[in-house]
């Protein structure tokens, strides 16, 4: 049976209150048995005055609060974003040389962005030019389903011999061009769809009449990341396009390579030698956005590559 989001979400935490009350277990067994005699443990533990050994071996006198020194709250969250780009530092090391054997021949692009804190453990040519294929299905998805947020079209309005709501599943699920070119050709023009994607940061992407739509993995990323935050139109519009994205029926890329480790809600895109996937992951080792794009490459290469970045990711 296939996993759901939810499913996957429900095991991560379930881990991760586990972890979390280890290590409060830990750190109060630690305070206890660190405290000078019994009465400071009794003073610490029923919050009365007491006594504590300075560095120097002395003894000063602590109130309530200050029992226990504790580091600020700027100096964790320094150390802890410190800690999260070495981790993140350390996945690169790893896998971007066997990326480079796996991808030789062939150009590619990745972006793999932790969404737990934003650290990128794997960058690699997120800033060059790609034909996007049809993941620039994601941006005309954006602009379908923000115009339905304004008001100005409804589920039911006619496109393309059929109605909006038709026509945005064929364009996500089964990857129709027409549904998605007829939205640009009589609703939303090019350049408004353009415009929309420079609005949220996809700043590199191009649709042109008549020309291959081109784009990047830092663009993409950086709309998926907004799907995932729900940040870029209304809850439901939100979930309608990451319902869509998990029912796509090409699975040989990302999905493949992620298998029973987790469920993907990805856009994929072919057209002439460019194979490319991009998807959020929500994984047992958490939630992420994967973007590889490639040229002279295949689906196989492309589920290996993520294989490769998933298995070196922290548990």
């Amino acid at each position: 049976m296939p996993r759901s989001r939810k499913a996957v979400r429900r095991r991560v935490a379930v881990a991760l209150s586990l972890v979390l009350a280890i290590v409060a277990v830990l750190v109060a067994y630690g305070v206890w048995e660190t405290t000078a005699d019994p009465d400071q443990r009794d003073a610490a533990a029923g919050g009365t005055t007491a006594q504590a050994e300075d560095s120097d071996g002395g003894w000063t006198s602590v109130g309530d609060h200050e029992a226990q020194a504790v580091p600020e709250v700027s100096q964790w969250t320094e150390q802890s974003t410190q800690a999260a780009q070495e981790a993140a530092e350390a996945v690169s090391s790893v896998v971007v040389p066997q990326l480079d054997a796996l991808f030789a021949g062939a150009e590619y692009a990745v972006k793999v962005v932790d969404l737990a804190d934003r650290t990128v453990p794997v960058s690699v040519n997120e800033n060059e030019i790609y034909a996007s294929a049809s993941t620039y299905k994601l941006y005309v998805a954006h602009s379908m389903l923000s115009a339905l947020d304004a008001g100005t079209v409804t589920w039911d309005s006619a496109l393309n011999g059929t109605t909006l709501r038709e026509c945005f599943a064929l364009m996500i699920e089964i990857s129709d061009n027409d549904c998605a070119q007829a939205w640009m050709d009589n609703v939303v023009p090019r350049d408004e769809v353009n415009a929309l994607a420079a609005s949220i940061g996809a700043t590199s992407t191009r649709f042109a009449k008549d020309e291959v739509t081109t784009t990047t993995a830092a663009d993409l990323a950086t709309i998926l990341t907004g799907i995932y935050d729900g940040t870029l139109m209304s809850a439901s519009s939100n979930e309608v396009l990451i319902d869509a994205l998990e029912s796509q029926i090409y699975r040989d890329g990302i999905p493949a390579g992620i298998g029973e480790s987790g469920v993907v809600a990805d856009k994929v895109g072919f057209l002439y030698g460019y194979l490319n996937d991009a998807g959020i992951v929500y994984s047992d080792k958490g939630d992420y956005v994967f973007v590889i794009l490639t040229n002279n490459s295949s689906w196989a290469a492309i589920a290996e590559a993520t294989a490769i970045i998933y298995d070196a990711l922290p548990a």
